[in-house]
């Protein structure tokens, strides 16, 4: 049987993103397509290392973004894997 995992309010925000997008993001993407919040670099950041050492989103690779590479993120299961 699995483990439970539990998130925070703002962790499942942004893991909703994720399911709803379908599609690697970005940090600044999750920002930009987070109209209803408005989480800062830092806060962003501190959610994704959580969710990341949680072991439910993981890296899917980088992204070039002007002069700089960012890494891109996706859901390790879908909404209905993780709400079982």
């Amino acid at each position: 049987m699995k483990q439970k995992i539990r998130l925070t309010k703002s962790e499942r925000e942004i893991m909703d993103v994720l399911w709803k997008q379908g599609v690697a993001l970005t940090s600044s993407e999750i920002i930009e397509v987070s109209t209803n919040r408005s989480w800062g670099n830092t806060s962003i950041h501190l959610l994704l290392k959580s969710l990341l050492d949680k072991s439910v989103i993981e890296v899917d690779g980088f992204k070039r973004i002007a002069k700089n590479y960012a890494r891109t993120f996706v859901p390790v299961e879908t909404r209905e894997q993780f709400l079982v």
